[in-house]
Protein backbone atom coordinates (compact mmCIF):
# COMPACT_ATOMS: atom_id res chain seq x y z
CA UNK A 1 0.00 0.00 0.00
CA UNK A 2 1.53 3.65 -0.95
CA UNK A 3 1.86 5.88 2.03
CA UNK A 4 0.10 9.12 1.92
CA UNK A 5 2.15 12.13 0.90
CA UNK A 6 1.37 14.71 4.04
CA UNK A 7 1.43 18.19 3.33
CA UNK A 8 4.85 20.44 4.00
CA UNK A 9 6.87 23.48 3.93
CA UNK A 10 10.33 23.25 2.94
CA UNK A 11 13.46 25.92 2.80
CA UNK A 12 16.76 25.48 1.11
CA UNK A 13 17.63 28.83 -0.26
CA UNK A 14 21.60 28.59 -0.31
CA UNK A 15 23.54 27.59 -3.31
CA UNK A 16 26.37 25.41 -2.86
CA UNK A 17 29.36 23.97 -4.07
CA UNK A 18 31.09 21.04 -1.86
CA UNK A 19 34.39 19.24 -2.55
CA UNK A 20 37.68 19.00 -1.49
CA UNK A 21 40.02 21.81 -2.83
CA UNK A 22 37.25 23.94 -4.07
CA UNK A 23 37.71 26.52 -2.09
CA UNK A 24 40.70 27.87 -4.03
CA UNK A 25 38.09 28.99 -6.76
CA UNK A 26 36.53 31.63 -3.82
CA UNK A 27 37.67 34.50 -6.04
CA UNK A 28 36.46 33.29 -8.89
CA UNK A 29 33.10 32.34 -7.43
CA UNK A 30 32.61 36.16 -5.58
CA UNK A 31 33.08 37.29 -9.17
CA UNK A 32 30.89 35.38 -10.45
CA UNK A 33 28.51 36.78 -7.81
CA UNK A 34 29.53 40.47 -9.72
CA UNK A 35 30.84 41.30 -6.37
CA UNK A 36 33.27 43.93 -6.19
CA UNK A 37 34.28 44.88 -2.35
CA UNK A 38 35.33 42.00 -0.40
CA UNK A 39 34.72 41.99 3.59
CA UNK A 40 36.35 39.08 5.07
CA UNK A 41 35.24 37.35 8.42
CA UNK A 42 38.26 34.36 9.49
CA UNK A 43 39.34 32.74 11.92
CA UNK A 44 42.21 33.69 13.71
CA UNK A 45 43.75 30.47 13.98
CA UNK A 46 42.58 29.00 10.49
CA UNK A 47 44.38 32.34 8.63
CA UNK A 48 47.82 30.82 9.30
CA UNK A 49 46.72 27.57 7.80
CA UNK A 50 48.77 27.31 4.43
CA UNK A 51 45.50 26.05 2.69
CA UNK A 52 44.05 29.32 3.78
CA UNK A 53 46.64 31.43 2.85
CA UNK A 54 46.86 30.22 -0.49
CA UNK A 55 42.58 31.01 -0.95
CA UNK A 56 43.10 34.49 -0.03
CA UNK A 57 45.70 35.15 -2.22
CA UNK A 58 43.75 33.24 -5.00
CA UNK A 59 41.34 36.14 -3.84
CA UNK A 60 43.94 39.14 -4.24
CA UNK A 61 45.03 37.79 -7.33
CA UNK A 62 41.28 38.63 -9.04
CA UNK A 63 41.78 42.28 -8.22
CA UNK A 64 38.38 43.18 -6.37
CA UNK A 65 38.45 46.79 -5.97
CA UNK A 66 38.90 46.57 -2.36
CA UNK A 67 39.51 43.35 0.03
CA UNK A 68 39.53 44.10 4.20
CA UNK A 69 40.21 41.49 5.96
CA UNK A 70 39.70 40.94 9.61
CA UNK A 71 40.62 37.74 11.64
CA UNK A 72 38.58 37.03 14.19
CA UNK A 73 39.74 37.12 17.56
CA UNK A 74 36.91 36.62 19.79
CA UNK A 75 37.96 33.84 22.95
CA UNK A 76 34.25 33.84 23.33
CA UNK A 77 31.16 33.20 21.20
CA UNK A 78 30.08 36.16 19.79
CA UNK A 79 28.32 38.99 21.30
CA UNK A 80 26.40 42.19 20.49
CA UNK A 81 28.94 44.37 21.47
CA UNK A 82 31.65 42.75 19.62
CA UNK A 83 29.55 43.21 16.41
CA UNK A 84 29.05 47.08 17.24
CA UNK A 85 32.98 47.36 17.92
CA UNK A 86 34.13 44.98 14.62
CA UNK A 87 31.52 46.85 11.88
CA UNK A 88 33.55 49.72 12.64
CA UNK A 89 36.10 47.96 10.57
CA UNK A 90 33.95 47.86 7.40
CA UNK A 91 33.08 51.29 7.62
CA UNK A 92 34.39 55.06 6.28
CA UNK A 93 34.93 58.20 8.17
CA UNK A 94 31.42 59.20 6.56
CA UNK A 95 30.53 55.85 8.14
CA UNK A 96 29.73 54.56 4.49
CA UNK A 97 30.25 50.55 4.11
CA UNK A 98 33.18 49.75 2.03
CA UNK A 99 32.09 46.40 0.96
CA UNK A 100 29.63 44.63 -0.69
CA UNK A 101 29.06 41.67 0.93
CA UNK A 102 30.69 39.32 3.78
CA UNK A 103 32.90 36.31 3.51
CA UNK A 104 33.03 33.95 7.07
CA UNK A 105 35.53 31.48 6.69
CA UNK A 106 35.89 29.72 10.23
CA UNK A 107 32.88 28.19 12.28
CA UNK A 108 29.62 28.62 13.24
CA UNK A 109 30.37 31.49 15.21
CA UNK A 110 32.77 33.28 12.31
CA UNK A 111 29.88 32.46 9.91
CA UNK A 112 27.31 33.57 11.91
CA UNK A 113 29.65 36.94 13.22
CA UNK A 114 29.53 37.39 9.26
CA UNK A 115 26.17 37.44 8.79
CA UNK A 116 25.49 40.11 11.89
CA UNK A 117 27.68 42.24 10.04
CA UNK A 118 25.65 41.61 6.67
CA UNK A 119 22.68 42.90 8.81
CA UNK A 120 24.46 45.96 10.20
CA UNK A 121 25.90 47.22 6.93
CA UNK A 122 22.69 47.84 6.01
CA UNK A 123 20.42 48.41 9.51
CA UNK A 124 21.39 51.93 11.56
CA UNK A 125 22.09 51.83 15.21
CA UNK A 126 23.28 48.92 17.89
CA UNK A 127 23.43 45.14 17.35
CA UNK A 128 21.13 44.89 19.81
CA UNK A 129 18.32 46.33 18.54
CA UNK A 130 17.76 43.33 16.09
CA UNK A 131 17.96 40.72 19.02
CA UNK A 132 15.58 37.96 18.52
CA UNK A 133 13.69 37.62 15.18
CA UNK A 134 13.67 41.20 14.31
CA UNK A 135 10.91 42.57 11.94
CA UNK A 136 10.85 45.47 9.09
CA UNK A 137 14.31 44.63 8.32
CA UNK A 138 16.08 46.24 5.51
CA UNK A 139 18.30 43.10 3.36
CA UNK A 140 21.53 43.01 4.52
CA UNK A 141 24.46 42.51 2.32
CA UNK A 142 25.27 39.08 0.87
CA UNK A 143 26.95 36.23 2.90
CA UNK A 144 29.14 33.54 1.19
CA UNK A 145 30.02 30.98 3.89
CA UNK A 146 33.06 28.46 4.21
CA UNK A 147 32.64 26.05 6.76
CA UNK A 148 35.91 25.05 8.74
CA UNK A 149 34.03 22.54 10.89
CA UNK A 150 31.64 19.98 10.44
CA UNK A 151 28.65 20.80 12.78
CA UNK A 152 27.06 24.32 13.10
CA UNK A 153 25.49 24.03 9.32
CA UNK A 154 25.41 27.77 9.67
CA UNK A 155 26.54 28.03 5.64
CA UNK A 156 22.61 26.94 4.99
CA UNK A 157 20.35 28.05 7.81
CA UNK A 158 19.46 31.95 9.05
CA UNK A 159 20.04 31.37 12.21
CA UNK A 160 22.98 33.91 13.71
CA UNK A 161 23.24 33.41 17.58
CA UNK A 162 24.81 36.13 19.64
CA UNK A 163 24.69 36.52 23.37
CA UNK A 164 24.06 39.33 25.64
CA UNK A 165 26.51 39.66 27.86
CA UNK A 166 24.24 42.35 30.07
CA UNK A 167 21.78 39.33 30.95
CA UNK A 168 23.91 35.72 30.04
CA UNK A 169 21.20 35.03 26.85
CA UNK A 170 21.54 33.84 23.75
CA UNK A 171 19.06 35.65 21.46
CA UNK A 172 20.56 35.78 18.11
CA UNK A 173 19.85 37.97 14.98
CA UNK A 174 17.64 35.72 13.26
CA UNK A 175 15.98 36.33 10.13
CA UNK A 176 15.17 34.53 6.63
CA UNK A 177 17.54 36.87 5.05
CA UNK A 178 20.17 35.62 6.78
CA UNK A 179 20.41 32.48 4.19
CA UNK A 180 24.07 32.72 2.49
CA UNK A 181 23.70 33.42 -1.21
CA UNK A 182 26.82 30.75 -1.41
CA UNK A 183 28.25 28.21 0.47
CA UNK A 184 31.07 26.60 -0.34
CA UNK A 185 31.72 23.22 1.28
CA UNK A 186 35.38 21.59 1.32
CA UNK A 187 36.37 19.18 3.64
CA UNK A 188 39.84 20.19 3.22
CA UNK A 189 39.32 23.21 5.88
CA UNK A 190 38.36 20.74 8.18
CA UNK A 191 41.87 19.03 8.78
CA UNK A 192 43.18 21.38 10.92
CA UNK A 193 40.23 21.27 13.12
CA UNK A 194 41.46 20.61 17.03
CA UNK A 195 40.05 17.00 18.28
CA UNK A 196 38.10 19.73 21.09
CA UNK A 197 36.24 21.33 18.02
CA UNK A 198 36.07 18.35 16.14
CA UNK A 199 34.17 16.54 19.22
CA UNK A 200 31.75 19.80 20.25
CA UNK A 201 30.84 20.78 16.26
CA UNK A 202 30.29 16.73 15.22
CA UNK A 203 28.06 16.43 18.47
CA UNK A 204 26.18 19.34 17.67
CA UNK A 205 25.46 17.68 13.81
CA UNK A 206 24.37 14.90 15.77
CA UNK A 207 21.85 16.85 18.14
CA UNK A 208 20.84 18.41 15.16
CA UNK A 209 20.01 15.53 13.04
CA UNK A 210 18.53 13.18 15.88
CA UNK A 211 16.01 16.15 17.60
CA UNK A 212 15.18 17.50 14.00
CA UNK A 213 14.35 13.47 13.11
CA UNK A 214 11.86 13.14 15.96
CA UNK A 215 10.67 16.17 15.94
CA UNK A 216 6.45 17.14 15.67
CA UNK A 217 7.06 19.80 12.31
CA UNK A 218 9.10 17.16 10.72
CA UNK A 219 7.87 15.48 7.90
CA UNK A 220 8.85 12.97 5.37
CA UNK A 221 11.10 14.81 3.15
CA UNK A 222 13.15 16.38 6.60
CA UNK A 223 13.63 12.77 7.45
CA UNK A 224 15.50 12.17 4.30
CA UNK A 225 17.94 14.33 5.24
CA UNK A 226 17.82 13.67 8.87
CA UNK A 227 18.48 9.75 8.07
CA UNK A 228 21.12 9.92 5.66
CA UNK A 229 22.97 12.85 7.74
CA UNK A 230 22.68 9.95 11.06
CA UNK A 231 24.63 7.42 8.63
CA UNK A 232 27.28 9.73 7.33
CA UNK A 233 28.09 11.50 11.72
CA UNK A 234 27.26 8.20 13.16
CA UNK A 235 29.48 6.13 11.81
CA UNK A 236 32.28 7.96 10.90
CA UNK A 237 32.46 10.79 14.22
CA UNK A 238 34.35 8.07 16.43
CA UNK A 239 36.71 7.35 12.83
CA UNK A 240 37.71 10.88 12.58
CA UNK A 241 39.73 11.23 15.92
CA UNK A 242 41.24 7.64 14.75
CA UNK A 243 42.36 8.75 11.59
CA UNK A 244 42.13 12.81 11.84
CA UNK A 245 43.82 12.97 8.29
CA UNK A 246 41.78 11.01 6.27
CA UNK A 247 40.00 13.23 4.20
CA UNK A 248 36.74 10.32 3.28
CA UNK A 249 35.98 10.44 6.94
CA UNK A 250 36.11 14.52 6.78
CA UNK A 251 34.18 14.75 3.22
CA UNK A 252 30.78 12.20 5.34
CA UNK A 253 31.10 14.62 8.67
CA UNK A 254 31.01 17.53 6.43
CA UNK A 255 27.99 16.84 4.31
CA UNK A 256 26.37 14.95 7.42
CA UNK A 257 26.52 17.98 9.15
CA UNK A 258 25.06 20.07 5.91
CA UNK A 259 22.28 17.38 5.90
CA UNK A 260 21.26 17.86 9.33
CA UNK A 261 21.41 21.65 9.19
CA UNK A 262 18.69 21.49 6.66
CA UNK A 263 17.22 19.18 8.71
CA UNK A 264 17.06 21.20 11.42
CA UNK A 265 15.91 24.36 9.63
CA UNK A 266 12.69 22.61 8.39
CA UNK A 267 11.95 21.04 11.14
CA UNK A 268 12.81 22.43 14.52
CA UNK A 269 14.95 21.24 17.22
CA UNK A 270 14.13 19.63 21.20
CA UNK A 271 15.51 19.58 24.86
CA UNK A 272 18.98 19.23 24.25
CA UNK A 273 19.14 21.89 21.60
CA UNK A 274 17.07 24.43 24.07
CA UNK A 275 19.27 23.54 27.34
CA UNK A 276 22.34 23.93 25.44
CA UNK A 277 21.19 27.92 24.97
CA UNK A 278 20.71 27.81 28.73
CA UNK A 279 24.46 26.15 30.38
CA UNK A 280 26.32 28.09 27.26
CA UNK A 281 25.85 31.77 28.40
CA UNK A 282 26.24 31.16 32.37
CA UNK A 283 29.39 28.32 32.38
CA UNK A 284 30.68 28.83 28.90
CA UNK A 285 30.65 25.75 27.44
CA UNK A 286 30.94 25.81 23.76
CA UNK A 287 27.36 25.75 22.31
CA UNK A 288 27.64 22.14 20.19
CA UNK A 289 28.97 20.70 23.70
CA UNK A 290 26.12 21.79 25.49
CA UNK A 291 23.72 20.46 23.44
CA UNK A 292 25.33 16.84 23.23
CA UNK A 293 25.15 16.37 26.82
CA UNK A 294 21.83 16.03 26.62
CA UNK A 295 21.50 14.41 23.94
CA UNK A 296 21.59 10.59 24.81
CA UNK A 297 19.65 11.39 28.03
CA UNK A 298 16.45 12.74 25.94
CA UNK A 299 16.89 9.77 23.32
CA UNK A 300 16.20 7.54 26.23
CA UNK A 301 13.79 9.66 27.63
CA UNK A 302 11.98 8.87 24.15
CA UNK A 303 12.71 5.46 24.27
CA UNK A 304 11.09 4.74 27.46
CA UNK A 305 8.26 7.13 26.35
CA UNK A 306 7.95 4.35 23.01
CA UNK A 307 9.41 6.23 20.67
CA UNK A 308 10.66 3.97 17.76
CA UNK A 309 13.89 4.60 17.03
CA UNK A 310 14.49 1.64 14.62
CA UNK A 311 14.86 2.65 11.51
CA UNK A 312 17.65 5.17 12.48
CA UNK A 313 19.17 1.82 14.25
CA UNK A 314 19.62 0.17 11.13
CA UNK A 315 21.46 2.47 9.49
CA UNK A 316 24.23 1.62 11.89
CA UNK A 317 27.14 -0.13 10.93
CA UNK A 318 27.43 -3.85 11.98
CA UNK A 319 24.47 -4.24 13.95
CA UNK A 320 21.83 -6.97 14.50
CA UNK A 321 18.89 -6.04 12.51
CA UNK A 322 16.72 -9.08 13.12
CA UNK A 323 15.44 -8.01 16.14
CA UNK A 324 12.31 -6.48 16.76
CA UNK A 325 11.65 -2.56 16.83
CA UNK A 326 11.17 -2.34 20.30
CA UNK A 327 14.29 -3.95 20.98
CA UNK A 328 16.21 -1.87 18.50
CA UNK A 329 14.81 1.49 20.26
CA UNK A 330 16.47 -0.13 23.14
CA UNK A 331 19.56 -0.89 21.72
CA UNK A 332 19.82 2.77 19.44
CA UNK A 333 19.71 4.41 23.16
CA UNK A 334 22.35 2.50 24.01
CA UNK A 335 24.82 2.93 21.14
CA UNK A 336 24.46 6.83 21.45
CA UNK A 337 25.87 6.21 25.32
CA UNK A 338 28.94 4.06 23.85
CA UNK A 339 29.24 6.36 20.99
CA UNK A 340 29.67 9.65 23.74
CA UNK A 341 32.03 7.74 26.16
CA UNK A 342 34.33 6.67 23.06
CA UNK A 343 34.69 10.24 22.10
CA UNK A 344 35.13 11.73 25.05
CA UNK A 345 31.60 13.51 25.73
CA UNK A 346 30.56 14.04 29.56
CA UNK A 347 28.16 12.43 31.09
CA UNK A 348 27.57 14.93 34.03
CA UNK A 349 28.10 18.76 34.02
CA UNK A 350 30.55 18.98 37.04
CA UNK A 351 33.66 18.98 34.33
CA UNK A 352 32.07 22.53 33.43
CA UNK A 353 32.02 23.59 37.01
CA UNK A 354 28.08 23.01 37.79
CA UNK A 355 27.23 21.50 40.82
CA UNK A 356 24.07 21.87 43.80
CA UNK A 357 25.63 25.33 45.10
CA UNK A 358 25.12 26.93 41.90
CA UNK A 359 22.76 24.51 39.93
CA UNK A 360 19.53 26.81 40.98
CA UNK A 361 21.18 29.97 39.03
CA UNK A 362 19.74 27.38 35.62
CA UNK A 363 16.45 25.85 36.99
CA UNK A 364 15.20 29.47 37.34
CA UNK A 365 15.23 29.51 33.48
CA UNK A 366 14.31 26.09 32.35
CA UNK A 367 10.44 27.39 32.38
CA UNK A 368 11.81 29.70 28.85
CA UNK A 369 11.89 26.21 27.07
CA UNK A 370 8.60 25.33 27.33
CA UNK A 371 8.33 26.14 23.75
CA UNK A 372 11.13 24.09 22.51
CA UNK A 373 10.43 21.10 24.56
CA UNK A 374 7.07 20.80 23.09
CA UNK A 375 8.86 19.85 19.61
CA UNK A 376 9.72 16.30 21.74
CA UNK A 377 7.55 13.79 20.48
CA UNK A 378 7.16 12.10 24.03
CA UNK A 379 6.27 14.67 26.52
CA UNK A 380 9.05 16.77 27.95
CA UNK A 381 7.76 19.21 30.56
CA UNK A 382 9.30 21.85 32.20
CA UNK A 383 9.60 19.49 35.24
CA UNK A 384 11.47 16.82 33.05
CA UNK A 385 14.37 19.14 32.38
CA UNK A 386 14.58 20.27 35.67
CA UNK A 387 14.89 16.95 36.69
CA UNK A 388 17.56 16.09 33.71
CA UNK A 389 19.66 18.83 35.17
CA UNK A 390 19.63 17.42 38.59
CA UNK A 391 20.79 14.39 37.68
CA UNK A 392 23.45 15.14 35.77
CA UNK A 393 24.96 17.60 38.86
CA UNK A 394 26.66 15.01 40.93
CA UNK A 395 28.22 16.16 44.45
Amino acid sequence: MTKKIQSFEFNLKTKTKFGVDIAINLGKYLKGLSLKKIGIIIDGEISKEQYVKEIIKEIENEKFEEVIIWNYDLNEEPDYDSLNKSKLRFLSEEGKTLVDCFVGIGGGSVIDFAKGLATLATNPGPAINYRGFPKNLNPPLPTIALPTTAGTASEVTYNAVFEDKKTKKKMGINTMYNFPVLAVIDPKLTLSCPKSVTLSSGGDALVHTLESYVAVQSNMYTKIFAKEAFKLLFNNLSKVFEEPDDIEIRSNLSFGSYLAGISLMNSGSGPAGALSYLIGPHFNVPHGLAGSVFLPHVVKHNVDGGYNYSELYDLIDNVDKTINKKEKSKLFSQKLFELWEKIGVPNSLTVFGINKGNVDILLKEVEKFEVAFAQNPITFSVDDGKKLLLKMVKK
